[in-house]
């Protein structure tokens, strides 16, 4: 069977090329091969070869083969090797001249010059998509991924046009191995591409998959948003043991310690945002953070500032997952001139297509010395198999969520109350 060769005058043909191997990314690639100059950081780059009679300048005759790639490739392979006389480690001369040697069918030239090519300009962008090019066109996945990744590493926008063309090659079980061997090292881009693939990829067998990949790198396990994505998809997906199992597998052992039915109930560690943790959503002139405070248990406790414009707040949150049975819900409050009607309150719900909620506490404004709180709720056995326990304003019209001032939270807790 002949090879296709790819061709170079139409960047729509270009991309029917690139997609027949699997790695279409007609943005990155148009880039590639018709901007080339945008790329350029030598000062004499806008200058034709023509116009130095008397001097072999790599960057113009390198301009200038690229031109005739299509049209005059004998001419252009000709202005390629005078260039690379000119500058012998100038990348870019020797990615071309792969590219046209390949097209040529002389495999031995074209391996030679893209290997020279990664070598001279390990670092240049245009030149390790062209060599990633060149090795899906002999089906070496694993070799083009290195390539890429350089790429995608040394410039994020091509993440856009290239994570659902790496998605669309996850989704094949045999390419994986290719991954696995990108992340003997670290990888710049990884969680974000595996957070890509949890929020837009159709297939959750994918998702699990790049998640084992992660996990079984030492240098890529998931942390912060990536790792996020994946939990998210995963309660997307109905499948809050696994969810949970994975957060608390990605924990620090010290953390893991002493857990109980809340996670920093005591505000001793950032607010992660992370699966079953605290997440606290932007929420306009609300600031929502541990600070260090005069009567908090620990080092810090949980300050919460209204600064100004109304706001429904019900941005401070975390899941659960509570056994069905009675429970208890303690904390400490200590309002510092918070001025609501009737003001905030914690309040825990079922998650589902609409949250029902099952318990609240009274609602906290004014000002007082720190003291304690408490309300008992019911998980019930049904349409409960997780919770939300969320600190909200209380009102039921746009007026009633007008608030001003601080307040303080220490030490909460969810404790069961009947046997198991």
């Amino acid at each position: 069977m002949s090879k296709r060769l790819p061709p170079f005058t139409h960047p729509l043909k270009l991309a029917r090329w690139l997609a027949f191997a699997l790695f279409a990314a007609l943005a990155a690639w148009r880039i590639v091969t018709l901007n080339l100059a945008d790329h350029y950081i030598d000062t004499g780059e806008t200058v034709a070869a023509t116009e130095l009679p008397s001097v072999e300048h790599p960057v113009a005759l390198t301009r200038e083969a690229r031109q005739l790639l299509d049209a005059e490739p004998q001419r252009a392979v000709a202005l390629l090797q005078r260039a690379v006389r000119a500058d012998p480690t100038y990348g870019l001369s020797y990615a071309l001249l792969g590219a046209l040697w390949e097209k040529a069918g002389d495999a031995r030239r074209a391996r030679s010059a893209i290997d020279a090519a990664a070598a001279f300009a390990p670092a240049k962008v245009d030149v390790r998509l062209i060599a990633a090019g060149f090795e899906l066109g002999r089906d070496d996945l694993a070799a083009a991924l290195r390539h890429s990744s350089v790429a995608l590493t040394r410039r994020g926008s091509l993440r856009a046009a290239m994570f659902p063309e790496l998605l669309r090659i996850a989704d094949e079980p045999a390419n994986r191995e290719a991954f696995s061997a990108l992340l003997a090292e670290p990888v710049a881009w990884w969680p974000a591409f595996v957070g890509f693939a949890a929020n837009k990829g159709e297939r959750l067998e994918t998702v699990m998959a790049l998640y084992a990949l992660s996990e079984a790198s030492a240098a890529n396990a998931l942390q912060g948003h990536g790792l996020a994505a994946v939990l998210r998809r995963l309660q997307r997906e109905g499948l809050w043991l696994d969810a949970r199992l994975a957060w608390m597998n990605a924990l620090p052992v010290e953390q893991l310690e002493g857990m109980g039915n809340v996670f920093n109930g005591g505000f001793e560690e950032p607010l992660s945002g992370v699966g079953f943790d605290w997440v606290s959503a932007k929420a306009g002139h609300v600031l929502v953070e541990p600070l260090p405070t005069s009567g908090a248990t620990g080092a810090a406790a949980l300050n919460v500032v209204f600064r100004g414009p109304r706001v429904r707040f019900r941005h401070l949150s975390q899941q659960l997952m509570l056994e069905p049975g009675s429970y208890a819900l303690r904390g400490r409050v200590r309002p510092d001139g918070l001025e609501a009607e009737p003001g905030l309150a914690w309040a825990v719900s079922c998650i589902g297509a609409r949250e029902r909620q099952v318990g609240i506490t009274e609602h906290f404004s004014g000002r007082s010395a720190w003291r304690k709180f408490e309300t008992t709720f019911t998980v019930p056995a049904a349409d409960c198999a997780a919770q939300v326990l969320r600190l909200q304003l209380g009102g039921r019209v746009a007026l009633d969520f007008e608030a001003s001032g601080p307040i303080w939270f220490d030490d909460i807790v969810i404790e069961r109350l009947d046997a198991r």
